[in-house]
This record gives structure tokens, sequence and C-alpha cells, in this order.
């Protein structure tokens, strides 16, 4: 094994359950848990701000949502990506997904159809409302009938 290094790095976790004073593997898995919780916490209000903003901006109580760029879409989808684990088993990181390739293929075609983007909007709201407990056939049917409404109406189709 010439030209290998190995570097140990420090586990945090295993340094805290060795030796004396240390704590029980139960009780710093329960402190990491917890710490966990505060990050999903913070995950659920970035998820609601952006689903929020995307609703304010470009649902269709938006009037003057079509001289909007498509790409504060792309960017508020991406967030809520970034912030999906928060709600895991949603499908809202999938359908957020949906929603950047929605706005990427709208772009390729330069196309810009409003009813597609209004079922892509629809779709995060519910899953954020119902999405972890829909079952995982129910979210596939979900995201797949999503697919095939962004490859239908921008252009693919």
């Amino acid at each position: 094994m010439s030209g290998v290094t190995f570097i140990r790095v420090p586990n945090k976790l295993a340094q805290l359950t060795r030796g004396k004073g240390g704590i029980a593997v139960g009780e710093a898995v329960k402190r990491a848990n917890a710490a966990l919780e505060g990050l999903k916490d913070a995950s659920v209000s970035i998820i609601d701000e952006q689903l929020a903003e995307i609703d304010r901006l470009f649902g269709p109580g938006n009037p003057d949502r079509a001289g909007l760029s498509l790409e504060v879409l792309y960017d508020q989808a991406s967030k809520i990506i970034d912030a999906g684990g928060g709600l895991p088993g949603s499908g809202l990181e999938e359908c957020a997904r949906a929603v950047c390739d929605l706005v990427s293929r709208s772009r390729a075609h330069n196309t810009c159809d409003w009813d597609a983007i209004d079922v892509h909007i629809a779709t995060l709201k519910v899953l954020r409302a119902q999405g972890q407990s829909l079952t995982a056939a129910q979210r596939r049917t979900v995201l797949k009938g999503l697919s095939d409404v962004t490859a239908k109406r921008a252009g693919d189709g």
C-alpha cells in the first residue's frame, strides 16, 4: 500500500463514551437526537417560509407573476431541497426538484406554462401538509404525475 495515507479523524461520540467520566452511548444518542430536533425545526421553518413566498409570488393569486423571473422560483425551490431533511419521507424534496426541472425545461423551450406551475405549487402545499402521512406508493404516484405534467407542459411531450 505505498502512497496511501490514512488519516484518523477524531470521533466525538467515541471520545464521550470512553474513559472515566464518559457518558453512556444511550445518553450520547439522546443528546444527538435532541440536537437534530433543533435542526429539524429550523429546516421546517425554512421550508414554510419558502413555500409561502413561492405561493405569494408565483401562485395564481398574484396577477403580476408573469413579470417575474422564473429564476426566483428556481432559487426558492432549491432552498426547499436544501432544507428538505426537516420533513423526511414527505416527498417535498422531490417535488421541489420537479419545480426546478419545470423551470429548467421551460427555459430550454422558451415557454412558461402557468397551469403547470400552479400544479407544482399545489403539490408542494399538499406534500407539506400531508406528505409524511402518505404511503411511499402514494407519494410515488403523486411525484410520477408531477413528472408527467412537467414533461407534457414544458414542451417535451
